[in-house]
């Protein structure tokens, strides 16, 4: 098994699906210690956007990612702009997360960030370095690599279903399967 480490991704397998906030879901681990792992969902896009949430917010379409089911009333981003955000937490080489908010809002209203750049997530998900160890252990979550540093420009719908392909022939076939198998 590979290592549960920050900077690493967790792909859920097709044995969760149904789940509501993991079934396709990539994970991007950002905190690892022994009472708790932290990470944010990549691939679920919200339907509103960070302008909906901050009447600050000048610019349209930044968009908000469900993160998880933890602590969803908090609004939470990682970006790759440590000399644009001050306050931020290095998490892996080029990775930063959180920092001064009401700065990276001056930011994106002055066009100095956008989505190339920043991930904005209302919550996270969170369990406990055993709790996360088993689910693994059960296939229900392969740990991989984080080889892009982060997709911040790819489509989030296309996430899942690209790490399916790359990950051999047993997954393969879900790369293409509706969301829902028994809706097809």
């Amino acid at each position: 098994m590979n290592e549960i480490k920050k900077g690493k991704l967790l792909i859920s397998t097709p044995n969760i699906l149904g789940d509501l906030y993991f079934n396709r879901s990539i994970i991007l681990l950002t905190e690892v210690k022994d009472e708790e792992v932290v990470g944010f969902i990549l691939n679920k896009q919200l339907e509103y956007s960070l302008n909906d949430l901050y009447s600050s917010v000048t610019t349209e379409n930044t968009a908000v990612h469900s993160g998880g089911p933890v602590n969803q009333d908090n609004l939470y981003f990682i970006h790759n702009k440590p000399e644009l955000i001050h306050d931020s937490l290095n998490f892996n080489e080029d990775l930063y997360w959180g920092g001064d908010f009401d700065h990276v809002i001056r930011l994106i209203n002055k066009c100095e960030l956008d989505s190339t750049c920043i991930k904005f997530f209302s919550g996270y998900t969170g369990w406990t370095l055993d709790q996360l160890s088993d689910e693994i252990k059960n296939d229900s979550w392969i740990i991989v690599d984080n080889k892009e540093k982060i997709e911040f420009k790819l489509n989030s719908d296309q996430l899942w279903g690209n790490y399916m392909k790359e990950m051999g022939s047993e997954f393969r076939i879900w790369s293409n399967a509706p969301e829902n198998p028994q809706s097809n």
